[in-house]
């Protein structure tokens, strides 16, 4: 199935009418819960490492105090929002791919079109609403885990007043930047969902096994660059 058919049609069944719950439900929690320990590991050693690079260089020209600015906006605005679409997208594409191929593969899909049952109804739309949902929150808390990674870091190992730390960030950070973030999020979601069921949903029986590792390494990938890339494009209409 070609890509451009393929994005119509799954447009289509997300739209029409509430998914089935009992999927969407079960992606959600999965996409959800499933990544807020590899989330959390990989945004509170980002937020430490981003202190702990951005005072060896503002301490050249006595800037170290400008920390607070550099992590709130290099963080909140840039890095967390990013990392949470590559890093769970990766996850959470790799299990979509994966679940679809595996269903094309065994010919599960051809049971429910026989059975008189609507595939993109039953197995698209609900992944793409669980992760469209999911991954804008997934983003709000890497920004918080993250902030408080490089405050602890800041002014525990820096030694960067405190007060000087949270005003900066204060100042730096608004809410609108906060929005942009979550807005990132809800476009990463459909856009890592969609790629990933694709690939999973193309696999061809004749493949077997090998399909299942093909179409996952493809959603993983094609995922993560078109993340990156629009992620360029969507700061230069936010913050240009």
């Amino acid at each position: 199935m070609r890509f451009d058919r393929f994005v119509v049609q799954a447009v289509r069944a997300q739209f029409r009418g509430i998914p089935p719950m009992d999927e969407f439900l079960r992606h959600a929690i999965d996409a959800g819960v499933g990544s807020l320990a590899l989330l959390t590991l990989l945004t509170i050693f980002a937020g430490m490492n981003l202190s702990v690079q951005a005072y060896g260089t503002f301490a050249r020209f006595g800037g170290q105090e400008m920390l607070g600015l550099f992590c709130g906006v290099g963080g909140i605005r840039e890095l967390y929002p990013v990392m949470a679409a590559i890093v769970c997208g990766a996850r959470i594409g790799a299990t979509l791919a994966a679940s679809l191929a595996n269903m094309q593969i065994s010919e599960q899909v051809e049971a429910l079109e026989v059975m008189g049952i609507d595939p993109m109804r039953r197995l698209i739309a609900p992944r793409l609403w669980a992760v469209t949902l999911m991954l804008p929150l997934l983003c709000a808390y890497a920004d918080a885990v993250g902030i408080c990674a490089s405050y602890f870091s800041a002014v525990h190992q820096m030694g960067i007043n405190e007060g000087v730390f949270i005003a900066q960030v204060k100042e730096i950070v608004t809410l609108p930047d906060l929005f942009a973030g979550v807005v990132k999020g809800v476009i990463f979601g459909w856009l890592v969902a969609l790629v990933s069921c694709y690939h999973g949903y193309r696999a061809a029986k004749r493949d077997g096994a090998e399909g299942v590792g093909v179409a996952t390494n493809r959603a993983i990938v094609h995922g993560a660059v078109l993340c990156i890339v629009l992620n360029m494009f969507l700061s230069a209409l936010m913050y240009a």
